[in-house]
């Protein structure tokens, strides 16, 4: 029970805080913005296909990775300014051990990677509502499917947004953990190491599809939770004479995806538990 209270009170002082700086707002209102924006064209010329359900397969995808950005340069100007404002070393002050104020800062992971994939979901979701035949729907508007991506997406933002957590509280400043963030899964993720790998190691070359970033991304795709949504790609693709996708093994990155943020935000702790405020 004293847990349960604990765990109450620095999730309605993270929601607090966080509430109160406009960064969150700003962000999270630009994002929103730029996901109608995207989505308006096709909404208000009629398109076909822009209805419930045919609207899930271009929800999620490779194009959902945009929302990391945002979330994350979110999450790292919500934490790291902690300790250029000293709000952190006077929230010890006044009465939370170093460990509660940790635990309690690691929930920013979930409140910044909810309200930006609500945004990413709701916004064409609602949109596309508008645009259907309800008496015409030959299937459900919503399938499980959805709901399964939906849970991929968060989990793909947890696991690079844990690394954005874990540079936050190691490096402390806003612009130089955001460039270690973009530099590692720009530059060295997808460019210099993969090339050094391929060079040194090239039988390890497959297991780079589990570094944080690549490991993410066939967790985003529509078509590896909705199986009738594989099949029309796979037609499409034989049709037009192209190979058609494989299958993918979701299992493996789901698993590497929660390694990946245990080893983050276990990183951190240990990290921050030895240095002073």
């Amino acid at each position: 029970m004293k847990g349960g209270r604990v765990f109450g009170v620095l999730l309605r002082n993270e929601w607090f805080k966080a509430r109160k700086r406009i960064v969150l707002w700003m962000a999270l209102g630009f994002y929103a913005l730029v996901t109608f924006m995207d989505k308006a064209y096709s909404f208000f010329e009629r398109s076909e296909g822009f209805r419930l359900p045919d609207i899930w397969a271009s929800v999620f995808g490779d194009d959902s990775a945009t929302l990391f950005l945002f979330a994350a340069i979110t999450l790292v100007l919500l934490t790291a300014t902690e300790f250029s404002w000293r709000t952190a070393r006077q929230n010890v002050i006044d009465g939370l051990s170093k460990s509660q104020w940790f635990w309690g800062k690691t929930l920013l992971l979930p409140i910044v990677g909810l309200a930006f994939v609500a945004a990413h979901v709701l916004i064409p979701g609602v949109l596309a509502l508008i645009r259907t035949d309800m008496g015409a729907a030959a299937s459900s508007l919503v399938p499980l499917s959805v709901f399964q991506a939906t849970g991929g997406l968060v989990l793909a933002f947890l696991s690079v947004g844990a690394f954005a957590f874990f540079l936050s509280l190691a490096i402390r400043k806003t612009g130089a953990a955001l460039a270690v963030w973009f530099l590692w899964l720009g530059a060295i993720e997808f460019g210099m190491l993969p090339l050094l790998v391929q060079r040194i190691l090239p039988d390890y070359s497959e297991r780079l599809e589990y570094l944080p970033w690549r490991n993410v991304f066939p967790l985003l795709e529509f078509r590896n939770y909705d199986a009738p949504t594989f099949e029309r790609i796979a037609a499409a693709a034989e049709a037009a004479g192209r190979s058609a996708p494989e299958a993918v093994d979701l299992g493996s990155h789901v698993i590497m995806a929660t390694l990946w943020t245990v080893l983050f935000i276990g990183g951190a702790f240990i990290w921050f538990r030895r240095r002073d405020l």
